[in-house]
């Protein structure tokens, strides 16, 4: 039904039709429409947005001489501010946006709806090591293949095509990005976090798999763990020479309000390096925990905020104005466990 309607139009469009009459045997055939439709603006909308980051990015770099500064930043800064995200979102939009700029079919076929944003975004990420009049042999190379793929698969499209074009500069950014590696550890919801692995593909490949194995053998064995649950605990278990991951003998560190210490309150408790997690959850780490401790505390009333030190230290620092005394907690002052 709003296949033919004017982008502009469609917003009112769509607000305007009384989804309610139509045919109970339809099933929300219209809905279905309006939403198609909806898809297809909100991809023309965000063309728009990159091409109009593009064209201030050539304005600014007109406009700016030789020791006003770096026109990327600028503009980095200007669509920070306009669009209420932070440098780094900023950064990485005005960067996407020149590229699409050098890459006029991958823009249109963003602008009709043809080609999602994640496929665009993983296109574009394969280009950056291209020099300036590669990009546009990669554009007309890709852009034929790209309708109806993932953007794994357009990523994967994408990498073939640069290696093709440029060996030597494919071969210079894996180099790079080989040497590039690093573990990283993100707070998750309900006491859960991440751990991210970054290194050579046929290490992780490889660690994967002697993962997935034992896991797989371990289930056809009986174990009633999923098989990733299987996996977690096998790779903690590996990493920390410990016989089961629960067997956790590393100092671990939660804040928590006297109430809730003593069972009588529901304050969110904080498990430092990770952020605030559940009493509930709290509960379960100081069970299994061989051996728990109380560390005396400071608690700011001002703030709320605590500072813990061994009892050692804790006696030998003076009292503090504003402070509560070393060693007390009331219904405000956090306790280090």
């Amino acid at each position: 039904m709003f296949e033919v309607v004017d982008t502009a139009d469609l917003l009112n469009e769509v607000r305007a039709h009384d989804f309610g009459s139509d045919p109970v045997h339809e099933f929300g055939a219209n809905r279905i429409d309006a939403i198609t439709a909806l898809d297809r603006a909100i991809a023309a909308a965000q063309a728009e947005q990159l091409a109009q980051i593009a064209a201030l990015h050539r304005e600014r770099s007109s406009l700016m001489r030789v020791g006003d500064g770096d026109p990327t930043l600028s503009v980095i800064g200007e669509v920070a501010m306009a669009r209420n995200i932070g440098p780094a979102a900023a950064g990485t939009q005005v960067g996407t946006a020149l590229a699409v700029d050098r890459m006029p079919s991958l823009s249109e076929l963003f602008a009709s709806g043809v080609v999602p944003e994640p496929v665009l975004r993983a296109v574009v990420k394969e280009s950056t090591a291209l020099r300036a009049d590669d990009v546009v042999v990669l554009d007309g190379e890709i852009g034929p293949l790209l309708p109806g793929l993932t953007a794994r698969k357009a990523g994967q499209a994408a990498a073939r095509a640069v290696i093709r074009i440029d060996a030597d500069a494919a071969r210079t950014r894996a180099e790079r990005n080989r040497a590039d590696q690093r573990v990283s550890m993100f707070p998750d919801t309900d006491g859960v976090a991440i751990l991210q692995i970054r290194g050579p593909a046929e290490q992780i490949l490889a660690a994967h798999q002697a993962l997935e194995a034992t896991g797989r053998g371990l289930r056809a064995a009986g174990d009633p763990r999923t098989l990733g649950h299987v996996m977690c605990q096998t790779l903690v278990e590996r990493v920390t020479g410990l016989t089961h991951a629960d067997d956790i003998h590393v100092e671990v560190q939660l804040v928590m309000d006297a109430p809730t210490m003593l069972g009588h309150g529901d304050e969110p408790v904080d498990l430092i390096g990770f952020g605030p997690v559940s009493p509930a959850v709290a509960d379960d780490l100081i069970g299994l925990a061989p051996a728990a401790s109380i560390r005396r505390c400071w608690s700011i009333r001002s703030t709320g905020r605590c500072r813990f030190a061994s009892p050692a230290a804790a006696t030998s620092t003076p009292h503090q104005p504003g402070t509560s005394r070393p060693g007390t907690a009331d219904a405000a002052s956090p306790v280090a466990i």
